[in-house]
């Protein structure tokens, strides 16, 4: 998504190895929040289903799915996290929370996550940047694992792109010759991403700078406002439908999968969604890796510090990131796995996905990370209806994110 927005002002305390406190690192029955299960057959159900056949009785898990849109999941954990701030052994504790990447490091200057031990989950044998998210700035503390890793993949209707005689697009110019042209011939949009005032709307720009050759870092740069220039152009020419500018992930799957758009920008859990018995494209599609970098995505599993069943969390989260489970997920699920050995199996991986998470830019957290996307979203949200606005928009944006890099 994006690499450094601006410089962090607040670093994490150090300390090699996490002081557990006894009283807290018990067993019994948790609580696992994570984001809607929109996998095909809720497969992130049937794994705590799974958990729940081999463990005890008194280690039951129990699961519950946040709102689908990020920013909401978000203010949710946030919130119960806050309500319970120095309340010990709380039955309304989120034992073991589902987070982006991103929110990795401004939960734990929160104060609201418990250390972990590297040699107990294995860190090393998992994607290094994937790692390096999930630590403190100066990399001493391990605040979350590396559960599954994601990067953007281009979807497209194979069927028409083959009657047109044509291949899918290696950049945006030859994506907006196809969206522009063939789309309408074929009574369809020509390009749906994820365009709604939330986390997804900076990360679809920020690759539409990539593709321009910009940088997020760098706002006042000619390539950076040419890439959001191009993108707000695509809305107002028509090959991205006016409509998108209110999708996330799951409306502009909707609108893939029910045969509305010749192109999608989306995950890879969509793959399995889009093959699902009844899909009105099932067999007519296909994926190839972004032709410009993705943004990488994942989500860590992170121990609450109101837990007071640690130690059941603990082993709930190695169970989860076991390389067995992680392989399931992928070949059931379409989740990218964080087990580099993974990466190694024929077939496991998809070849478009391998090479988009290899090309793939990272977020780099901050405790104002908040602050910052939301500054970038409503900002990047106006300029998708006003393209002449993009210059005096992005220089008054470099302002505002670098007070908000201070808390401000």
């Amino acid at each position: 998504m994006i690499r450094v927005l601006v410089p962090l002002v607040v670093l994490l305390a150090a300390c090699t190895t996490p002081v557990r406190d006894d009283s807290r690192d018990g067993t019994g029955p948790i609580t696992f929040v994570d984001g809607r299960d929109t996998t095909a057959g809720s497969q992130v159900r049937k794994l705590v289903q799974l958990w729940n056949e081999r463990a005890s009785r008194r280690e039951q898990v129990a699961f519950v799915e946040m709102p689908t849109s990020t920013d909401a999941h978000r203010a949710q954990l946030t919130a119960r996290a806050q309500d319970l701030e120095g309340v010990a052994d709380s039955p309304e504790c989120y034992d073991v929370m589902a987070v982006d990447m991103v929110w990795t490091e401004p939960f734990a200057a929160a104060g609201h996550l418990e250390p972990l031990d590297s040699a107990e989950f294995g860190v090393d044998r998992m994607l290094e940047e994937a790692v390096e998210a999930a630590k403190s700035r100066d990399g001493s503390r391990l605040w979350a694992v590396p559960w599954r890793s994601d990067a953007g993949l281009l979807y497209y209707r194979k069927d028409v792109l083959e009657a047109e005689g044509l291949a899918p697009p290696t950049s945006w110019q030859e994506l907006r010759e196809q969206a522009s042209t063939v789309a309408p011939r074929y009574n369809l949009h020509g390009y749906v991403g994820q365009f709604r005032r939330y986390e997804g709307l900076v990360v679809n720009t920020a690759e539409a700078v990539w593709a321009h050759g910009g940088d997020l870092e760098r706002l006042d740069a000619p390539e950076t406002k040419a890439g959001v220039r191009a993108l707000a152009d695509g809305f107002a020419e028509g090959w991205i439908p006016r409509e998108a500018r209110d999708y996330d992930e799951n409306a502009s799957l909707t609108a893939f999968q029910s045969g509305q758009a010749l192109f999608m920008r989306n995950w890879p859990y969509a793959g399995p969604v889009l093959d699902t018995p009844g899909s009105p494209v099932k067999g007519k599609w296909g994926r190839v890796a972004l032709p410009w970098p993705s943004a990488l995505g994942g989500w860590n599993l992170a121990v609450s510090r109101c837990s007071a069943n640690q130690r059941t969390a603990r082993e709930f989260i190695k169970f989860v990131t076991s390389d067995a489970n992680q392989r399931r997920m992928g070949e059931l699920a379409g989740f990218g796995p964080t087990s580099q050995a993974l990466y190694e199996e024929p077939d496991l991986v998809p070849p478009e996905l391998r090479d988009s998470l290899l090309n793939a830019r990272i977020r780099r957290p901050s405790p104002h990370y908040d602050e910052l996307t939301s500054v970038m979203q409503e900002s990047l949200h106006h300029v998708l209806e006003k393209p002449d606005s993009v210059d005096q928009s992005l220089d008054q944006l470099a302002d505002d994110l670098a007070e908000a890099a201070e808390g401000r």
